[in-house]
């Protein structure tokens, strides 16, 4: 489970204006040869670090493309894991003839959310969250789809770094 570090929950409780968040997607398929990375709301594209042990560039400062995009709040259905509507706009040029690639190759694209602060552009003040992105369809230069979290039923809550023991908790037997 992705943690907020303490500028981020220091950031939430204050709000000082001078305290930015930068929302950033990271777009992977097999068939990419480099990850498609974007930052929303801004103008330019922006250099952002990416967390120690990461499957892709882990430590590096990589470039996060400036590119629009949303989600919707999760939909909550009886038996069906939550997912979310997303939408990329004006995908740039380059990424769309990937992710035209991708989809006719058999495997869905991993989505990896990150925030950054603006304080702190190093690493990520949240995240990174997965998800698997599914329903692709291309509209011009938007990119939609839906996502949702990979396994969900066999993630570790409320922590990923922890096992509880039947020596810790006698009430699971």
């Amino acid at each position: 489970m992705p943690t907020h570090s303490e500028a981020m929950l220091e950031a939430y409780a204050s709000c000082p204006p001078s305290a930015r968040i930068y929302f950033t997607l990271e777009l992977w398929h097999p068939s990419f040869a480099q990850a498609a990375r974007v930052v929303a709301n801004v103008g330019d594209d922006m250099s952002l670090g990416i967390e120690a042990g990461a499957p892709r560039d882990g430590g590096a400062m990589v470039t996060f493309i400036a590119c629009p995009f949303q989600a919707d709040y999760p939909e909550q259905r009886e038996g069906q894991p939550p997912t979310a509507k997303i939408s990329i706009d004006n995908v740039a040029r380059d990424l769309v003839p990937q992710i035209r690639a991708a989809l006719g190759i058999r495997a869905y694209i991993d989505v990896l959310y990150r925030e950054y602060l603006g304080s702190d552009l190093t690493g990520p003040a949240y995240g990174p969250v997965q998800f698997e992105l599914r329903n692709i369809q291309m509209t011009g230069t938007t990119l939609t789809g839906t996502v949702m979290v990979r396994n969900l039923q066999n993630k570790r809550f409320p922590r990923l770094d922890k096992n509880y023991t039947y020596q810790q908790f006698p009430s699971l037997l």
